[in-house]
């Protein structure tokens, strides 16, 4: 205990001479420049930076250039993991998916015909197929958006389509490219008929996040744990084919889903939190011997990616029966060797769509 006082009586010390050295630096400055204002300002300027990075060194920060603040063994959601498929995507295909993005509110208010970028001409007639090129990328577009965004769970895939006009004079064509809606009323999924019914969807869904990541607390191995075990513990699997059971909305606010609620809301609250999180499909094989299709997802946690299966985690219990700690964490932060036993993945979103590719898991489990 005595040298332990010590050693704090020495940091004390060290600090108080710092921070008078600082005072006497000051007030030289005003002593040697008071005639000279600009003199003045760059050396009261240059003394509140080298203080600044005294607090950071004190508070654990280091500086990577100019401003940019790195806090040691805290993993931040890069807009690249944030928007992991779209960085997959044609620089046309980025075009749309950010026009789509940029949309939604028009696609919430059902609108036909919502105008594409005007380049989207000129990426036809400079790639084979033209409307057909940009038809597939249209697709790449919408698939990666779909699975980036577990947000905008009412839109319906089935009733999105691209619209397209041709106006050919003598052996030059150009074209036009919208979004539309087909022969539907709107582009919702069959549950909600009208925007009021939609916005107060995610009025209940942003609620039930909120109370659930506000008790996420700690680092972020943590809250990833946190937030598997809310799943879990609060959410069935849907043996009755509900409405909205591959969604955020059957998740967090009916608590009644399969597997891709599962995945997508896992994703969706760890969004919340800044924590990198993909969705991930393709086939798993059960303990009968069953292959089915399946989702899951990959989060990334000290370097390394790691695979998550909340659905999987949740088994059917028969009676008052309880999940074990065994069986709880059995698909929680795994590594291939684990994972590829019995999950296979599947890059194609939908059949004639971009193979998309997953981030490369880490053989070993989380130690």
């Amino acid at each position: 205990m005595e040298k332990e006082n010590r050693k704090k009586s020495g940091c004390g010390c060290i600090l108080g001479l710092i921070i008078v050295a600082i005072l006497a630096f000051v007030i030289t400055i005003l002593v040697l420049y008071s005639m000279d204002p600009v003199k003045l300002q760059n050396s009261v300027n240059d003394a509140a930076e080298k203080m600044q990075a005294y607090l950071d060194e004190m508070n654990g920060v280091k500086r990577n250039g100019d401003d940019n603040l790195e806090f040691p063994e805290k993993e931040e959601l890069t807009e690249a993991q944030r928007y992991y498929y779209y960085q997959q995507l044609s620089d046309t295909a980025k075009k749309i998916y950010v026009s789509i993005e940029n949309n939604v509110e028009k696609l919430k208010n059902g609108e036909d015909n919502i105008p594409l970028p005007a380049s989207l001409n000129e990426d036809a007639k400079s790639n084979v197929g033209g409307k057909d090129y940009i038809a597939k990328e249209f697709q790449a577009a919408w698939d990666a958006f779909m699975t980036d965004k577990s947000e905008y769970f009412y839109l319906d895939s089935s009733k999105v389509c691209l619209v397209t006009k041709m106006t050919t004079k003598g052996s030059n064509t150009n074209y036009e490219f919208a979004i539309g809606k087909g022969n539907n009323s709107n582009y919702f999924i069959d549950e909600f008929d009208s925007k009021e019914e939609v916005d107060n969807a995610i009025k209940k869904v942003e609620s039930e996040k909120n109370n659930i990541i506000k008790n996420a607390t700690g680092n972020n191995y943590e809250k990833m744990k946190y937030i598997h075990n809310w799943i879990v513990e609060n959410v069935k699997y849907d043996v009755m084919n509900s409405e909205n059971n591959s969604n955020i909305y059957g998740c967090l606010v009916d608590k009644n889903v399969v597997c891709e609620g599962y995945a997508r809301t896992y994703k969706y609250l760890l969004d919340e939190l800044n924590i990198p999180c993909v969705l991930v499909s393709g086939t798993a094989v059960d303990s009968e011997g069953n292959s089915e299709r399946h989702a899951w997802n990959y989060v990334y946690i000290k370097n390394n990616w790691y695979a998550i299966d909340v659905t999987w985690d949740d088994p059917i219990i028969i009676g008052n029966g309880r999940v074990d700690e065994e069986i709880r964490y059995k698909y929680f932060l795994k590594g291939s060797n684990t994972m590829n036993k019995d999950h296979k993945t599947n890059g194609k979103i939908t059949k004639e769509g971009l193979e998309f590719i997953y981030p490369e898991l880490s053989t070993e489990d989380i130690k």
